[in-house]
């Protein structure tokens, strides 16, 4: 893979570089990883998962990166009650998938002193 990052610093030396459309590109390569650890809203058996809020930034990009990726659910049904338009990680890419427990739900409370 070929990024922008990284050219005419130290990380570059000793590495591939091409030009592309008059601008720098440094050959690095993808991540590789053996386990891609996530956690998801809900999941069914199937393996197929939907991310709440923030956590869709990476966890759906993270569950495709491992070659072996183990999913935590909130909440774990039957195959067919998820609705597929709103499935954010296809079953194929998870190879292990439970439910935990006693989750905590942690909401900020916005506070301020009183005025005088």
């Amino acid at each position: 893979m070929f990024t922008p990052a990284g050219v005419g610093t130290e990380v570059a030396e000793g590495k591939e570089t091409r030009n592309f459309n008059g601008k720098d590109y440094l050959m690095e390569y993808a991540f590789d990883a053996d386990f891609a650890l996530v956690k998801a809203w809900k999941g069914d058996t199937a393996g197929n998962l939907i991310f709440r809020s923030t956590s869709r930034n990476f966890n759906p990009v993270m569950a495709m990166a491992g070659k072996i990726t183990i999913a935590e659910v909130e909440e774990l049904v039957e195959p067919g009650v998820l609705d597929p338009d709103h499935i954010h990680t296809p079953g194929v890419y998870v190879h292990r998938i439970f439910q935990g427990a006693n989750y905590q739900k942690r909401i900020e409370q916005r506070t301020v002193r009183p005025r005088n």
